[in-house]
């Protein structure tokens, strides 16, 4: 029943599932916690589900350097001896 009225009125019944595709976002338009959120999905991609990993991105971040993710897993790892 829900497909039928889904697809002989889909401007009142359909999905409202919107998809947005990220490299058309123009990021100045985007507000900071969205930028966070980005920021933050990006992070753990790149470095896996590691709090200290992320933490000293972050930290590396504010304080204005760019970090590398061999920068971030460094201090994971610990000194090396």
């Amino acid at each position: 029943m829900i497909r039928l009225l889904e697809a002989f009125n889909p401007e009142k019944y359909g999905r409202r599932v919107e998809q947005i595709n990220l490299m058309d976002l123009d990021p100045d338009k985007l507000t900071p916690e969205m930028l966070d959120k980005i920021a933050d999905h990006l992070l753990k991609k790149a470095l896996g589900d590691n709090p200290k990993a992320i933490a000293e991105a972050q930290r590396l971040l504010e304080a204005g350097e760019t970090p590398t993710i061999e920068d971030c897993m460094r201090v994971v790892e610990g000194p090396k001896e």
